[in-house]
């Protein structure tokens, strides 16, 4: 069971956190993981909270308040 959690920066629409979800939960489907195990959660935070270096490690292009920083912890869980 993998739990997704992504932090972005406020204010971010309904329709840009649900494609960033479905891209993650697509590539992890694509890995083998089950289509209904989809656990995911968000947390938005304000520029003051959510810091990060715009062109780390030599970007061609430095990120923007669109950087979302993707965490996935899996979990082998328990029988059934």
């Amino acid at each position: 069971m993998p739990l997704i959690t992504l932090t972005v920066q406020k204010p971010k629409t309904s329709a840009f956190k649900s494609g960033v979800f479905d891209a993650v939960h697509n590539a992890l489907v694509a890995s083998g993981v089950p289509q209904a195990d989809r656990f995911q959660r968000v947390l938005e935070l304000d520029e003051d909270n959510f810091r990060y270096d715009p062109g780390y490690p030599d970007l061609k292009s430095e990120r923007n308040g669109d950087f979302v920083l993707i965490e996935i912890l899996f979990s082998e869980g328990r029988s059934v």
